[in-house]
């Protein structure tokens, strides 16, 4: 049986540290929050955006051809700020960052 919990926690880490090489603060809320995995505002700049972050996240060494994504997390965005990420991991690589889609 494949650690969905190690495969998610992995990635969001990934998308926390791209988040901040491009200047936001990141916050992960550790199921704390029911549409959000990562809290982010921006510190370059005088507008400080917040976003919120939901990551997807799928383990798969062949080629992906749909996400499994539930219909509760299909639903409509509840504001401009509500971002995802999809994100693959490759097993058989995992010093190497996830694949780009």
């Amino acid at each position: 049986m494949t650690d969905t919990k190690v495969t998610k926690s992995a990635c969001e880490h990934w998308v926390c540290s791209v988040l901040s090489r491009y200047g936001w603060d990141t916050a992960l809320t550790r199921d704390g929050l029911e549409r959000t995995d990562i809290l982010a505002v921006q510190t370059e700049g005088t507008d400080r955006e917040t976003i919120e972050v939901q990551v997807k996240s799928l383990k798969s060494t062949g080629p992906v051809s749909s996400w499994p994504i539930s219909v509760k997390a299909q639903r409509p965005a509840l504001s401009q700020h509500e971002w995802y990420t999809l994100v693959l991991l490759d097993p058989d690589s995992l010093s190497a960052a996830p694949a780009r889609s």
